[in-house]
């Protein structure tokens, strides 16, 4: 699933590319995929890009946002004005299940192919109401580190779940939590209610640190290639996994710890046996 620094490379990228350019047409390609009216925002211009967490709204003129959220495998891939005579192109492909055309002759595809992500048309006091979205916790570099070491100290269950729930902290997902834990130098399994204060200092700097990184190189793109740029490219964070993915390789702090995995709520879950505590 994409992450926050995936999601913020997107939003980004949205910013350069549509803001100012009018909508002609939202097409659903597929009954599950786009939410509202569509009628709505035919006409509008596209005043900004936001991003709450993992989600991305299109801000329009009128008091309309259209919400776009990813989930596991959703892409936005943008087509700029085809001239006379240039080939269509790949797109729309068997994955497209959204179209957003622009009355300047751009168009912008939804692709998902396993059809978890969507696409919502609601007044913008209605998409910023959405339960998940009122009940959002803060991103890791604007958290109060002493409400979230508040909040670990009642908790038992393994640290990296708690960082997890996106009604504590926002954005993180599976790497860049196992990445942010590693550069806490924190056991992912251990307790959330065990961290000292100055321990959760550091947790929330490491993660805004990951995070920064992740923005910094476009975000991460696998080898299933599920998450990619708007124009079909991929981030290069992946180059740079602390742990993450790294099952069997030496640890990078030359410490001599082999990075192990383990499996926390489900998800593979790399860490240093060595250098984390």
């Amino acid at each position: 699933m994409p992450e926050l620094p995936e999601v913020e490379t997107i939003r980004r990228q949205l910013e350069r590319r549509i803001v100012g350019l009018t909508v002609k047409s939202v097409r659903p390609l597929h009954t599950k995929t786009v939410q509202g009216n569509s009628a709505l925002v035919v006409g509008k211009k596209v005043r900004k890009i936001l991003r709450f967490g993992k989600m991305l709204v299109i801000d329009l003129e009128g008091n309309i946002d259209i919400g776009i959220h990813l989930k596991m495998s959703g892409q936005l891939i943008f087509s700029p004005k085809r001239k006379p005579g240039e080939p269509a192109g790949e797109f729309p492909s068997k994955h497209t299940r959204a179209i957003v055309e622009f009355t300047s002759g751009d168009t912008l595809y939804f692709n998902d192919q396993r059809i978890f992500g969507w696409v919502k048309i609601l007044p913008r006091k209605n998409l910023r109401s959405l339960a998940f979205v009122a009940k959002m916790g803060p991103e890791p570099q604007s958290a109060d580190s002493g409400r979230i070491y508040e909040i670990f100290r009642g908790r038992s269950s393994p640290v990296k779940l708690v960082i997890l729930n996106q009604e504590i902290l926002s954005g993180i997902g599976n790497i860049y939590a196992c990445d942010g834990l590693w550069e806490a130098r924190i056991k992912p399994p251990r307790k959330a209610g065990t961290l000292t204060k100055r321990e959760t200092d550091t947790l929330l700097k490491s993660l805004s640190k990951v995070l920064e990184e992740g923005i910094r190189f476009g975000g991460s793109t696998a080898k299933d290639s599920k998450y990619v740029h708007l124009d079909s490219g991929g981030g290069t964070y992946q180059e740079h996994f602390r742990v993450y993915d790294r099952e069997g390789q030496l640890c990078r702090r030359q410490d001599g710890g082999i990075i192990r995995k383990i499996k926390l709520g489900g998800r593979g879950t790399y860490y240093c046996p060595k250098c984390q505590k």
